[in-house]
């Protein structure tokens, strides 16, 4: 259950990513920079390691959301789906990563939706994996959105697209303040298919944005719903790229 954001900007991009989940969930841990073999990652975490969006030294960003709309595995995966993006950030550029998804155990893991981002070739990428099959979907570098739910996924996508769709023209406001907005939005009603989502047995737990200039990948973390007022947290990580 998330929203995914895509805008470019000069010299690279923002990437914007509300999480929903269980209220029960335990808080996840805040970003932090880690060593991913060769290069240093940022990304925020589940305790068990795992996570859900990171950009690596290399400018290479990945963010995964569940698919709940294809069949899941009647028995446990092989491992869980948060593990896969600390293995992709080991890579150095869209090709690297292919390999490596292509290498993964799809038929053993839930699906779900990856997108790759690489500032250095203006290049997004989606893998769709169903168990059964894996599919890469290349998008032009615009404005995009990407939407799952546990709570009919098919009218939560057509309800956020909606939203976005429908988003106030504030020409005061530059594009990233609307989609920040966005973000926060309760359109249509404050509920299951808002793009800040509340339900009695979940919500939208945090709000990550990252930004990536030509040296510089900066994560901003909320780890609250959008909706909710508070400064978020900034942490940024160098860029390395010959």
């Amino acid at each position: 259950m998330c929203t995914l954001s895509f805008l470019p900007a000069e010299g690279g991009f923002h990437l914007l990513m509300n999480r929903d989940e269980q209220r029960s969930r335990p808080l996840a841990m805040p970003p932090d920079i880690r060593q991913c073999d060769a290069f240093r990652a940022l990304y925020p975490s589940e305790h068990g390691g795992g996570t859900w969006i990171g950009i690596n030294e290399r400018g290479l960003t990945i963010a995964l959301i569940n698919w709940y709309s294809r069949r899941q595995l009647a028995a446990t995966p092989a491992f869980s789906r948060g593990a896969i993006i600390p293995k992709l950030l080991t890579a150095e550029s869209p090709r690297d990563v292919e390999i490596l998804m292509r290498a993964l155990p799809i038929g053993q893991l839930n699906p779900f939706r990856l997108v790759v981002i690489s500032a250095r070739e203006r290049s997004i990428e989606e893998f769709r994996s169903d168990t059964a099959s894996l599919e890469k979907v290349c998008f032009a570098w615009e404005r995009h959105h990407w939407f799952s739910s546990g709570f009919d996924e098919p009218e939560a996508i057509q309800r956020r697209a909606k939203t976005c769709a429908n988003e106030p023209d504030h020409s005061g406001d530059a594009p990233l303040t609307r989609l920040r907005h966005l973000h926060r939005s309760h359109e249509p009603e404050m509920g299951p298919f808002s793009i800040c989502m509340h339900r009695e047995d979940a919500c939208t737990v945090s709000y990550t944005e990252i930004t990536a200039t030509e040296t510089l990948a900066t994560i901003s973390y909320h780890d609250r719903s959008p909706c909710e007022e508070r400064m978020p947290r900034t942490y940024t990580l160098p860029f390395d790229i010959p």
